[in-house]
């Protein structure tokens, strides 16, 4: 309880069950009874009641008032030395900054949250972290590692006790497919592939069939339903089945709310597509102008630069260069002008906020030097900064500690046969597992190349076995195919414990060798 009463509890619960009924503006006056009555005189209560207004305004699409109420609730959350508080709220963050255009600072809060969760029990608050943090991914135009981390909240969901459903992390697997796809068509002209696309609409499907098409948080149920009707009109315009586009369009249009939130911009964008799959290129320019003043009016700037960048496209086909050279010069301008406006603020910020930004600023760059690019794990720096600090108690006090090395059996052949993009989704994918599978504060991390290691804090080997047999069987068990058909991965992992005597050398060396005879002659061929 927040409070001897235990009345802030119970509002809150009142208003989450508002927000499930669909009553946003019910659930953002009970959220501001309760930040009234708290301010001042109870902390705890205060950052809860604006963690709830900040998802209020969320779904109520209010979303620069949500970013500065989620802000301000993370920070009393920290004050508080509230973890899961904290999480919450920097989810929030990052979901409403992305929706605002401020990419970085999503990303960063997302992967904030992201090693907050990170705990030895899988947690509900897990799975919404890195699902926030592939859509964060997503929206700064990096595909292959927004897949990744939603792939990620699908193996925690799975591990959770009990099982949460992943449907939601499966939905917005397919919403960056789909801005996959609209990427490589503004590149090139054309989309390669509806494969991967048609077989996660397979899985929503099912999930839904099943009963277990839910979203784990409140107020968010009849707003996947609507993603989920709109992206099936999307990859059935894609397909060519313009019947059953049309059909999934208006479900979709049906499903919206009376309020206006971004969803009514998504699903103009699918009419569009529509219209734009059968050459209706008047239809394309209603449907995606539509697209732009709804997204511009509930402050989605991302929905609102893509729909400038269809309509410049769409003016191409026709002909008409001068209008989409206006559609670019808008996003362009609108880049420019974000750019004056933060550099004129920086310059107004002579002050105690502007020295503790720096001060996140120079805590995030400390972070970047220790983060393997690629994968998003610790480096080799950050590997060899952490033995060396744990070496020293290992064999003078006894503590015991064990290093793994981790190899991608046979990588050179993924790279040949399918491409190195391919080869990197691998390795981000192997990164994540390991993530997932040891322990709280054991560091596992990129070594070179396809080769891994793992740092296992206050383990023995026979305890660290048990955690490599969990990644092997991990990987062996991933879904491959949905990255790459035919594509098959395994790895080979050595261990070694730290003994008397030895330096970092001395175990690494061990765990090589102990790692190349653990490769057989043939696995898993690709």
């Amino acid at each position: 309880m927040t409070s001897g009463t235990g009345l802030p509890d119970d509002t809150l619960a009142a208003a989450y069950a508002a927000l499930d009924a669909g009553d946003v503006n019910a659930a953002r006056d009970l959220a501001q009874a309760v930040l009234v009555g708290a301010k001042g005189s109870d902390l705890h209560a205060e950052a809860r009641a604006l963690s709830c207004l900040a998802h209020c305004d969320r779904v109520g699409s209010r979303l620069r008032r949500a970013s500065e109420a989620s802000r301000r609730a993370a920070q009393l959350f920290e004050q508080l030395g509230d973890v899961q508080g904290e999480s919450q709220a920097l989810t929030t963050l990052a979901h409403v900054c992305m929706l605002l255009g401020r990419n970085d600072e999503s990303v960063e809060a997302a992967l904030l949250c992201v090693h907050l969760c990170d705990m030895k029990v899988p947690r509900p608050q897990a799975v919404l972290a890195h699902n926030c943090l592939g859509l964060a991914y997503s929206w700064s135009g990096d595909h292959d590692r927004a897949d990744a981390s939603l792939e990620m909240a699908v193996q925690v969901a799975q591990r959770c006790v009990p099982a949460l459903s992943t449907y939601q992390p499966r939905l917005n697997q397919m919403w960056v497919e789909a801005s996959r796809l609209i990427d490589e068509r503004y590149q090139t002209g054309r989309m390669k592939s509806l494969e991967r696309l048609e077989w996660l609409a397979r899985e929503c499907a099912q999930l839904e069939r099943m009963g277990h098409g839910q979203s784990v948080l409140p107020g968010l149920q009849a707003m996947a339903r609507t993603i989920s009707l709109a992206s099936a009109g999307l990859l059935a315009a894609w397909q060519g089945d313009f019947v059953s586009a049309r059909q999934a369009v208006e479900s979709a249009t049906h499903s919206l709310s009376g309020v206006m939130t971004w969803l009514d911009s998504f699903v103009r964008w699918c009419a569009a597509e529509l219209a734009w799959a059968q050459q209706d290129w008047a239809g394309a320019e209603k449907e995606l102008t539509g697209m732009r003043e709804m997204a511009l009016a509930v402050e989605h700037e991302q929905l609102a630069c893509r729909a400038h960048l269809l309509l410049a496209q769409v003016f191409e086909l026709q002909g008409k260069n001068d209008e989409a050279r206006r559609e670019r010069r808008v996003v362009a301008e609108g880049l420019s002008s974000r750019e004056s406006l933060v550099s004129s603020r920086l310059g107004a910020r002579l002050s105690e906020r502007h020295l503790q930004q720096a001060l996140v600023a120079s805590r995030q760059f400390e972070r970047w030097s220790l983060e393997d690019a690629l994968t998003g794990i610790a480096n080799r720096r950050h590997f060899e900064q952490s033995l060396a600090a744990q070496l020293p108690a290992a064999v003078v006090a006894d503590r015991p500690l064990a290093v793994a090395m981790v190899d991608v059996d046979k990588f050179k052949s993924v790279n040949d046969r399918f491409t190195h993009r391919v080869g990197d989704r691998v390795l981000k994918t192997v990164a994540a597992i390991m993530s997932s599978q040891v322990r709280e504060n054991d560091l596992p991390a990129r070594w070179a190349g396809d080769e891994f290691v793992i740092l296992f804090d206050d383990a023995t080997e026979q305890v660290a076995r048990q955690i490599c047999e969990r990644i092997r069987a991990a990987v062996a068990g991933f879904d491959w195919e949905s990255i790459a058909p035919g594509l098959r991965v395994s790895v080979s992992i050595g261990l070694s414990e730290v003994r008397a005597g030895d330096s970092a050398e001395s175990v690494l060396h061990r765990s090589d060798e102990s790692m190349y005879r653990a490769k057989p002659l043939e696995r898993a061929p690709v």
